[in-house]
């Protein structure tokens, strides 16, 4: 199929977007989730909108405390950029593992975002670290939280993702990330697990987060209950609390590629297996 007639136009500067928006326009980033849909006719807009020459949106600012990152970053920026490997190594690492090669280099981290696929991986790792996200719209600007726009409706009818701003990590922060995919598919995996702790003196924990995709309708992390996981020594007891702790928030569904049971088994698994990976570099870190 071929998309429904549409009009089209490609503005220059932030400014002329937000001047010329309307309800009912559409926005073109990347394009990897949007144009599929057109050539479907699951969406038919009047207007398609094409940012991909605003200036501005594709900036990386690494900062001392936080990265922010404009809207049109290119999943393989991600996971190339020396920048962003040494401030957000679990985000490059979980880039890099998007899709293929060809997604990669079109697809944008605020159209991940704005997608909200709950089985993407980008919008795990901003709910992992406690993303915000910038938004403008013709008479407003706001910031949320990453975690709050991946609830349908949560991005009105004029608002632009603009740009993405993420914790940094320390230089003592352990971190995994691994996931769970079809053979052979370049789909979205099952399952995500990624996480980040960091050690006391003592190596015991003193900081910990985790989070799940594929699992839930929108990504979800340990929030407060990882309050209960922090002084303790994270021996396999110890993973086998988390485990339980984000299998316990799950609620995934029964498909063609896995049964929600199939799902819960792959969350304890790749729990075990990122915890393991994030002590061994939060050690490294401390030796």
């Amino acid at each position: 199929m071929k998309p429904a007639p549409f009009d089209y136009t490609r503005p220059r500067h932030l400014a002329e977007l937000l001047g010329t928006l309307v309800d009912g326009d559409v926005l073109l980033a990347g394009g990897q989730s949007l144009l599929p849909e057109l050539n479907e006719r699951k969406r038919s807009p009047r207007r398609l909108v094409d940012i991909n020459g605003i200036g501005g949106l594709q900036r990386l600012d690494v900062r001392p405390d936080t990265v922010v990152l404009g809207a049109l970053t290119r999943h393989q920026t991600l996971a190339d950029s020396p920048e962003v490997r040494a401030a957000v190594p679990v985000l490059s690492c979980a880039a890099a593992r998007v899709g293929h090669a060809a997604v990669r280099t079109r697809g944008t981290l605020g159209g991940s975002i704005a997608n909200a696929d709950p089985a993407a991986e980008l919008p795990g790792i901003g709910v992992l670290l406690g993303a915000s996200a910038q938004l403008r719209s013709p008479d407003s600007s706001r910031t949320v939280g990453v975690g709050e726009l991946l609830h349908p409706r949560a991005i009105g009818e004029q608002e632009v993702i603009v740009a993405i701003e993420l914790p940094r990590m320390t230089g003592r922060d352990g971190w995994g990330f691994r996931e769970v995919s079809r053979p052979g598919a370049y789909a979205f995996p099952l399952v995500t697990v990624a996480a980040t702790l960091r050690l006391a003196v003592d190596g015991t924990v003193s900081a910990l987060r985790a989070a799940v995709t594929g699992a839930a309708p929108v990504p979800y992390a340990l929030g407060d209950a990882a309050g209960e996981l922090i002084g303790r020594r994270p021996d396999q007891e110890w993973f086998g609390v988390v485990a339980d702790l984000l299998v316990g928030r799950a609620d995934p569904v029964t498909d063609l590629y896995a049964s929600a049971a199939y799902r819960r088994r792959l969350i304890r698994h790749l729990t075990h297996g990122v915890l393991a990976d994030a002590l061994q570099r939060a050690r490294e870190a401390m030796s």
